[in-house]
C-alpha cells in the first residue's frame, strides 16, 4: 500500500518540477521573440557611421579628459 505522504509529496514534487519548465518554456519563448525583433532591426549604414561617429567622439574627449 502506498503511503499516503509521500504520494502527495511526489505530487507536489511533479507541480514543482512542471512549473519550472512551463516558466522556463515561457522565457525561451521570450528571449527567442526578443532575439527575432533585434534581428529583424534595420540599421541603415547612414546610421552606422553616426554611431561610429560619436563613439570617436566619445573615446576622444574621455583621452582628453579622462576624469570629467
Amino acid at each position: 500500500m502506498i503511503n499516503f505522504g509521500k504520494a502527495l509529496l511526489s505530487f507536489r514534487q511533479q507541480r514543482l518540477i512542471n512549473s519550472f519548465y512551463e516558466e522556463s518554456e515561457e522565457e525561451i519563448r521570450n528571449l527567442k521573440e526578443a532575439l527575432h525583433e533585434i534581428k529583424s532591426l534595420d540599421i541603415s549604414e547612414e546610421s552606422k557611421l553616426s554611431l561610429e561617429n560619436d563613439k570617436r567622439l566619445i573615446q576622444r574627449n574621455f583621452s582628453e579628459n579622462p576624469l570629467a
